[in-house]
């Protein structure tokens, strides 16, 4: 099985992790694929008993690569998307950052990973992602995983968002802002926002107000074949839009547009994980945290 390995810069007491899953690369591989600013992060604190290749973007991976690896959290794992684009390459989360909604595997399921994978004990989900209509906004990426974010550029300011939806206006959220999610995305800004968490595999969209002024704005959830239009009519507002872990600064009157992209992105979960285990087990449901 040919993987590549992309990550940022671990912290030291992981070295131990990256070292482990590197060596069991390099017992079924002649040879090792990493991200190029990943390599240059670890060449001093890691051992290679094999010689390694590096890639940039997709069109640097060789042919054949079968798995992409993501060391580190769900942070690190959305990084991979503007790098791998509609590769259809897999990505598989090892989490050795913090909570990991998205990642498969810890620190403890590293030494037999490899094994587990050839024994193809695992399933390939396809996530649907967002795209933002970059025509009135300059940025790198417009896709996201998680959720797209606009929010007023200063810090306690509301904005008024009007919504359209296919064309058709819903409403004027007053608010701190507004988080457009995907199911994937639904339990990263979405949940702590009062956002609803929503199954991987439902065809939806999720439209959550950050701290809306009338308590009366909810949550809602309309299907992914939608359009979602924002508009923000205020002149000389400085607004800041999200798209993932990317960000960037614009002007009012601003709108954008955004909806489903083309392509999915397909994440590996490991058979003896689910979404619902992952809820149970991250958020704690179901511990009664009062006893000792």
């Amino acid at each position: 099985m040919k993987v590549a390995l992309y990550g940022r810069s671990p912290k030291q007491d992981d070295i131990i992790y990256v070292q482990k899953l590197i060596s069991e690369i390099e017992q079924r591989n002649s040879y090792v694929i990493i991200h190029k600013s990943f390599y240059e992060k670890i060449k001093d604190k890691i051992s290679f008993s094999k010689p390694y290749k590096t890639f940039t973007n997709k069109e640097d991976l060789e042919e054949g690569v079968d798995i992409i690896f993501s060391l580190g959290g769900d942070g690190t794992l959305l990084d991979t998307l503007p790098i791998m684009g509609n590769s259809e390459i897999p990505i598989l989360g090892i989490n050795i950052g913090h909570l990991g909604f998205l990642t498969s595997v810890g620190r403890e399921g590293i030494s037999n990973l490899l094994e587990e994978l050839e024994a193809k004990n695992y399933n390939i989900g396809n996530r649907s992602i967002l795209k933002v209509d970059d025509k009135n906004v300059e940025i790198k990426d417009k896709y996201a995983l998680n959720d797209i974010c606009l929010r007023s550029a200063k810090a306690g300011e509301l904005l008024d968002i009007s919504i359209f939806i296919d064309d058709e206006f819903l409403a004027t959220y007053t608010a701190d802002g507004v988080i457009v999610t995907t199911p994937t995305g639904s339990t990263a800004y979405n949940m702590s926002a009062g956002g609803p968490i929503i199954s991987p595999q439902s065809p939806c969209i999720g439209i959550t107000p950050i701290c809306p002024h009338n308590l009366t704005f909810r949550p809602i959830i309309i299907s992914d074949t939608s359009n979602i239009r924002l508009e923000v009519n205020e002149s000389f507002e400085e607004i800041i839009i999200y798209i993932d872990s990317q960000c960037t600064t614009v002007n009012a009157p601003f709108t954008v547009d955004i909806k489903k992209a083309e392509f999915n992105v397909k994440l590996i979960r490991m058979d003896t994980q689910s979404f619902f285990d992952a809820i149970r087990k991250k958020l704690m449901w179901g511990t009664y945290i009062r006893r000792g």
